[in-house]
C-alpha cells in the first residue's frame, strides 16, 4: 500500500530505538498487527550497536504498512531524534512509540475513528497503560496516570494538572495531529526530558487555540517495558528535566511540590550510597535547586539522614 492508495487520513508511527535488538521484531510485530489500515511507519535508530538494525530490516520485510528507517550516528538525544523522525513523517497524525514497548490491539483504529467522528480532535491519548517486565510478563493491567477515570472541560485544566502532577497523558500511543506537533516545535533538544516537555507545549498551544479538541481513553493502549536501561530510573535526570522544564514554561510559578518531593528523594538516595558529588552537581546546576537543597541541608531530617548513611558505611552495610 502506497500513501496514494488510502482512503482515510495516515497515522505515522514515530518510532525511537537504540540497542533494542532483544525487544524491537516484538515492539515492530506490535506495529504489524493494528488493524487501522492507514499507517506509516518512521524509524530512528541513534547509532546501536547491538545488531539493533540488522534486526530492524529483518522484520521490516514483513511490514504490511510502508516505513522509513533513517540510520544515524549516536547523538544521546532522545528529543532531537524524535523530531528528526517527525521531520520525516507524512501521515496527517502521528503516534511516539519507542522500539521496546508494544502497542496493544486496536490502539490506533480506536484513536483514529474518534478523530474522524468528532471534527477538530488533535489529540487522543489513553491514560493508563500496561507495564510488562524485559520477559514480556505482566507486571500491571492498568498503570493510571492522574486523569484515568476523570473527564475534563479544557485543556487549561489539564495543564494545571500537567503543572502540578509533572504528567497526564501518554505520549506513547496517544495520536496527536501533526500539524500542532510541528507548529509547536515538537521536543526541546537542549533539555534532556521529552514527554513532559511535548505535552505542556501542546496543551499551552490548545490553551492559545480552545477550538482545538481533545479526548481521553480510559484503558490501555500500550505496554511499558520496564527494564535496566529505561530512562526514566535516572532520577537525576529527572531533576533535571523538571528544573529546565519549570524555568522555561512556568517561570512565574513556584516550583510543584511533588518535584521538590523528587529533589528531596534525590538527595536521601545519594545519602544512602554516599554520592555527595551529586548532590553537589545539583547545587551547581541552578539557582534554584541550591537553594532548596541548601535549606534541606539545614533540616534535621537531612541531618539524621547523613548521619544514618555514614553509620552504615562504617560498619559496612
Amino acid at each position: 500500500m502506497t500513501h496514494a492508495d488510502t482512503k482515510g487520513p495516515v497515522c505515522s508511527i514515530v518510532c525511537t530505538t537504540y540497542n533494542h535488538s532483544r525487544y524491537c521484531r516484538t515492539s515492530l510485530e506490535s506495529i504489524f498487527s493494528q488493524d487501522y489500515p492507514y499507517i506509516e511507519i518512521v524509524i530512528i535508530d541513534d547509532g546501536s550497536t547491538d545488531g539493533n538494525v540488522a534486526e530492524l530490516k529483518a522484520a521490516l520485510e514483513n511490514s504490511p504498512f510502508p516505513y522509513k528507517l533513517i540510520e544515524q550516528e549516536n547523538t544521546g538525544n532522545i528529543p532531537l531524534n524524535v523530531n528528526r523522525a517527525i521531520q520525516a513523517a507524512t501521515g496527517s497524525y502521528l503516534s511516539l512509540f519507542s522500539l521496546d514497548d508494544i502497542l496493544l490491539p486496536g490502539c490506533i483504529s480506536g484513536k483514529m475513528k474518534i478523530i474522524q467522528e468528532a471534527p477538530g480532535t488533535v489529540l487522543v491519548a489513553n491514560t493508563c497503560n500496561k507495564e510488562i517486565d524485559g520477559a514480556g510478563r505482566t507486571v500491571t493491567e492498568h498503570f493510571a496516570s492522574p486523569l484515568f477515570s476523570k473527564s475534563f472541560a479544557s485543556a487549561s485544566e489539564l495543564l494545571e494538572i500537567e503543572y502540578e502532577q509533572l504528567g497526564t497523558i501518554y505520549m506513547q500511543g496517544a495520536v496527536v495531529q501533526t500539524k500542532m506537533v510541528r507548529a509547536v516545535g515538537g521536543m526541546d533538544p537542549d533539555i534532556s526530558g521529552d514527554d513532559l516537555i511535548l505535552r505542556t507545549k501542546m496543551l499551552k498551544y490548545m490553551v492559545a487555540h480552545p477550538e482545538l479538541k481533545f479526548s481521553l481513553v480510559h484503558e490501555p493502549g500500550m505496554a511499558y517495558r520496564k527494564h535496566s536501561s529505561n530512562i526514566h530510573l535516572n532520577t537525576w535526570n529527572q531533576i533535571k528535566t523538571v528544573t529546565d522544564w519549570h524555568a522555561r514554561y512556568f517561570p512565574d510559578r513556584p516550583l510543584p511540590d511533588l518535584a521538590r518531593k523528587w529533589i528531596y528523594h534525590f538527595v536521601g538516595q545519594s545519602l544512602k550510597t554516599g554520592n555527595y558529588q551529586v548532590i553537589q552537581t545539583a547545587q551547581n546546576y541552578s539557582p534554584l535547586l541550591d537553594g532548596i537543597i541548601s535549606d534541606h541541608r539545614k533540616t534535621w531530617k537531612y541531618k539524621r539522614r547523613r548521619a544514618k548513611a555514614a553509620v552504615r558505611r562504617l560498619i559496612g552495610l
